[in-house]
């Protein structure tokens, strides 16, 4: 049955996921439906059973910020890719919550800002449903992907060389460039780039598998997929969820197909022997 707050037995599950969805839409008929993935470590969180909210990373689209500041309206779902089954979904009114605003700055603290963070979206849960997840897929997660970061990180690097704190090649002119409307034409970012000062983030939150408060990996252990040898480490941010070939339920298919098989051979040769 849905339910109109968080219960507390789902918010480990949900704190768990390495990855969830977002999906907004326009009060037009005519607009254009969102869904996109979001996730690096520790970029959801729950504040209340009624409140979550999420680090907003920049990107080339602008509608999830776009939509909520027309209309408001949010889902949020998650799914289990490993253990029991489960889909989730919060229902909610979103809030945005810019770079450079006091709402994001007592959220989003410096020392867990990742490259290219431009707000929070805070979400007001109304409905939360959980279903059975049945025909979702086993995925083995080998990491988060680093591409994202660094792309963004050298754009935050060139306004922190600029003495404006706003270089043509920096974060803040993308912002301007590319965050301004959605592709329907709706307002997106009003403020982050006209911020003064210099986006900044520590070393550690510059990889995407570094947890909130964690430090950055050993980069003499990392070893980067594809390479040969026998190690296992991958190196931070460089892996991605990968599809099981042949995991657990697969393997015990084939054991309940085997048996069947060796059974019916068994009633066939019995049957032969009798005539």
């Amino acid at each position: 049955m849905p339910r109109e707050s968080i219960p507390p037995e789902l918010v480990p599950w949900l704190l768990k996921q390495e990855m969830f969805w977002v999906a907004t839409a326009p009060l037009s008929p005519e607009g254009h439906v969102n869904a996109s993935p979001k996730g690096v470590r520790d970029c959801f969180h729950v504040l209340s059973p009624t409140r979550v909210w999420y680090q907003d990373l920049t990107g080339s689209g602008i509608e999830t910020i776009s939509h909520i500041r027309e209309n408001g309206r949010i889902m949020l779902m998650f799914m289990a890719f490993e253990g029991p089954p489960r889909i989730a979904r919060l229902h909610g009114r979103g809030m945005i919550y810019e770079y450079g605003s006091p709402e994001y700055d007592e959220l989003v603290l410096p020392e867990n800002r990742r490259p290219g963070s431009r707000a929070a979206i805070v979400v007001d849960v109304q409905r939360v449903s959980t279903s059975c997840g049945y025909a979702v897929p086993y995925y083995e997660f080998k990491g988060h992907r680093q591409i994202l970061l660094d792309y963004f990180d050298k754009r935050e690097r060139a306004d922190q060389a600029d003495p404006n704190a706003h270089a043509e090649k920096g974060l803040k002119a993308y912002w301007d460039r590319e965050n301004q409307e959605s592709i329907d034409g709706l307002p997106g970012l009003a403020a982050a780039y006209k911020v003064e000062r210099t986006p900044y983030c520590r070393d550690a939150m510059r990889f995407a598998d570094t947890p909130e408060g964690g430090s950055a990996p050993e980069r003499s252990s990392v070893k980067k997929p594809g390479n040969s040898g026998s190690g296992s480490a991958v190196a931070a941010g460089s892996g991605v969820l990968v599809k099981q070939t042949m995991g657990r339920q697969r393997m015990q298919d084939f054991i309940v197909a085997f048996a069947l098989g060796l059974a019916a051979a068994a009633i066939y040769v019995q049957v032969m022997s009798a005539l």
